[in-house]
């Protein structure tokens, strides 16, 4: 890197040229023309760079090893364009050929991860980072407003395809790890994960479809989050490869917290099986109102006075006293007698899942707001904004690059932006 020396001699020299040359009316224009530079000198740094870097990296003689096993003859110096984060520079490196088996190659370009398209990888994860978190027309007007670059949105489009399609590669790759007992856990693990799971929807190819959404965490800590559409047993071992890797395997204790769906259940039972159960405080609740307003009238007084007191009792005592009130009930209608036994069976199903009192007194929390807060942050503010509308593989390239984002890794796409 530049010594601290070379930057202020660098900084003397500019200072001089801006007193001769640099006439700012106000602070607007001194901002303009400060940026105008500073691309106009990056291009001319980096430019610099690559062409020592080239040298350095090239190897003495005509040719080189084939893949083939044969060897490649040097042709000549070939030139390309490359945008850059400090805008579009021109690169001249060897260009080797293989009459065996007709393969060209570009030794340089191999080094650096770069593809056929112009965008370095630094580029593709600036472009994937942004798209991960807005639409990709307004991914290409902040890239060009704050570095000047000029990207189309198709170009951005192929860029999420390319990245967000090597993090879902990489994070198979840890699955498949995981599942061998072979994936290393986080260096600090913490006495007690949770380990939320729901679903939400958004419209891809065509139709509405269920993603399903994992977040594993700590009560006070960072998130890892997952996201899918796929199968329950599928999704099921991408929620464990993530847990594994804050280590699930090596925590005192750990918690599955979700609504009452079977399929979540299941999925904690086979990749989960020591941890604690536990069904979302408030989504039982809504199944009290459910059963409240069918027996006594939609929004009646009754009905939230028998609402009130039997989630405070829920809370306080568990299912037992609410599952007694159910059974007592005589209800009126067809429906309010459908309602009150699917509410009788949902509870009984899952009272072990209710036991909040005891909960409360461990410390545990005994709602889900991280997961359902995920199905808001990883889906809802991205894949369901206004007028959207997915193929299956665009979508799940947006998800996997924003469960990167949202988990603290997104250091982790200027190396998914190289190629391998």
């Amino acid at each position: 890197m530049v010594s601290q020396e070379a930057v202020e001699d660098l900084l003397e020299q500019v200072r001089d040229w801006s007193e001769q040359h640099v006439q700012a009316e106000d602070l607007e224009q001194a901002e303009q023309l400060g940026c105008q530079v500073s691309r106009q000198v990056g291009q001319v740094v980096v430019e610099e760079g690559i062409r020592r870097s080239v040298e350095r990296s090239e190897q003495a003689g005509s040719h080189i090893q084939c893949q083939c096993g044969s060897q490649a003859r040097m042709v000549n110096r070939r030139a390309r364009t490359l945008l850059t984060l400090c805008g579009a520079v021109q690169v001249r490196r060897r260009y080797y050929h293989c009459s065996e088996c007709g393969s060209g190659h570009l030794p340089w370009d191999a080094q650096q991860g770069l593809s056929g398209r112009q965008y370095t990888p630094a580029v593709k994860a600036l472009v994937a980072r942004a798209a991960a978190q807005l639409s990709y027309a307004e991914t290409v007007e902040l890239i060009e407003q704050a570095a000047g670059l000029q990207i189309e949105e198709s170009g951005a489009e192929l860029i999420v395809e390319e990245v967000g399609g090597r993090a879902r590669a990489a994070e198979e790759e840890q699955m498949g790890a995981a599942l061998a007992g072979e994936i290393e856990s986080a260096e600090e693990v913490p006495d007690r994960l949770y380990v939320g799971i729901d679903g939400a929807q958004a419209h891809i190819d065509g139709s509405w479809h269920e993603v399903k959404n994992g977040v594993v965490y700590e009560q006070e800590g960072g998130k890892r989050y997952v996201a899918a559409q796929e199968c329950a047993e599928d999704f099921g071992e991408r929620v464990y490869a993530a847990a594994a890797q804050e280590g699930i395997e090596q925590v005192a204790e750990s918690v599955v917290i979700a609504d009452g769906a079977e399929w979540i259940w299941k999925l904690a039972a086979m990749h989960f099986p020591d941890a604690i159960e536990i069904v979302d405080f408030w989504h039982a609740c809504e199944r009290i109102w459910e059963v409240a307003n069918a027996h006594y009238g939609e929004g009646s007084g009754p009905a939230r006075k028998w609402a009130q007191r039997h989630k405070r009792r829920l809370r306080r005592e568990g299912p037992g006293p609410l599952l007694r009130a159910l059974a007592q009930m005589k209800p009126s209608t067809e429906e309010a007698a459908e309602t009150i036994r699917r509410a009788r069976g949902y509870f009984r199903g899952h009272r072990h899942r209710m036991r909040y009192p005891e909960f409360r007194r461990r410390g545990l929390a005994i709602g889900s707001g991280p997961v359902e807060a995920a199905c808001k942050v990883i889906v809802g503010q991205r894949l369901r904004r206004a007028g959207m509308r997915w193929r299956h593989d665009g979508a799940d390239h947006i998800l996997a690059l924003r469960c990167l984002v949202k988990s603290g890794q997104g250091h982790r796409l200027t190396q998914l932006a190289r190629v391998a």
